[in-house]
C-alpha cells in the first residue's frame, strides 16, 4: 500500500536540514528565470531539475533518474524515492498529474475497451508494485508547487510490503481513463490509468499541501 508520512517521518528519511538545503539548491535554478516570471510567463522546469535538487539536498544520496528505474534518488543503497513535481491552484482539489508507470503492451487498449479491469490491474498495478518491491524500501516524494506563489510543499509516501489485491470494486471508467482505488490513501492520492498514454498516473489532493501533520514547506519563492 501507499501510505502518507508525517513531517517527522519525512525529515527522518531525508535529513533534518533537508528544507534549508533544498532552498539553497533551488534558488540558483530559479534565479535566471525570475525575469521571465516577473513578466507573467509560466515557470518551466524539466522534471530532472527537481530530481537533482532533491538528490543534492540529501547527504550521501545519488541521482538515479533518466527513466532507468522507478527510483530517481537513491538515498542509501536499496532505499530510494521517485520524485513527482506537480502544481496546483488555490481553488483546486488536486494537483496536475504525474506519470507513475508506463507499459506499452499492445493488449492494454483492448482491455480498456472491454473494461477488463483484472487484466489492466495485472499490467499496471501489479506491474508497478512488482518493480517497487525490488527495492529494500521505496518512497514517493511529492513536490506540490502553488501556481500563484511558486512556493513548494512536500508530502512523502511510503510503499509498504502489503501489496493490494485486485477487487472489481476498485474501478470507475470515463471515456479516457480508468480511476483506481484500493492502492493508497484516497484522502491524499488519486491514481488512474490513462488509456491514450498507456500509463498509470498519480495526483496529490489538497491534504498534501494543507495538512500540517503531513505537509512540509520546502521552498519559498
Amino acid at each position: 500500500m501507499i501510505i502518507p508520512m508525517t513531517i517527522d517521518e519525512t525529515l527522518n528519511l531525508l535529513g533534518a536540514d533537508f528544507v534549508s538545503r533544498f532552498q539553497n539548491e533551488m534558488d540558483p535554478i530559479i534565479a535566471p528565470l525570475r525575469k521571465h516570471i516577473s513578466k507573467g510567463r509560466p515557470l518551466s522546469l524539466g522534471k530532472e531539475l527537481w530530481e537533482y535538487a532533491v538528490t543534492d539536498s540529501i547527504l550521501g544520496a545519488e541521482w538515479w533518474g533518466a527513466g532507468h528505474s522507478l527510483i530517481d534518488v537513491m538515498i542509501i543503497p536499496g532505499v530510494g524515492g521517485d520524485v513527482k513535481s506537480v502544481s496546483y491552484s488555490k481553488n483546486k482539489k488536486e494537483t496536475t498529474e504525474a506519470s507513475m508507470y508506463q507499459n506499452f503492451n499492445q493488449d492494454a487498449k483492448q482491455f480498456f475497451a472491454n473494461k477488463d479491469t483484472q487484466s489492466l490491474w495485472k499490467l499496471y498495478v501489479d506491474g508497478w508494485f512488482n518493480k517497487a518491491m525490488k527495492f529494500d524500501q521505496y518512497y514517493l516524494i511529492g513536490i506540490c508547487r502553488e501556481k500563484e506563489t511558486l512556493n513548494c510543499n512536500l508530502c512523502c509516501f511510503k510503499v509498504t510490503k502489503d501489496v493490494p489485491q485486485y477487487s472489481e470494486q476498485f474501478f470507475r471508467f470515463t471515456k479516457k481513463m480508468m480511476h483506481i482505488s484500493g492502492i493508497g490513501d484516497k484522502d491524499f492520492l488519486k491514481i488512474r490509468y490513462y488509456n491514450s498514454k498507456s500509463r498509470l498516473e498519480i495526483q496529490f489532493t489538497r491534504k498534501c499541501w494543507t495538512d500540517p501533520v503531513y505537509t512540509l514547506p520546502i521552498y519559498k519563492f
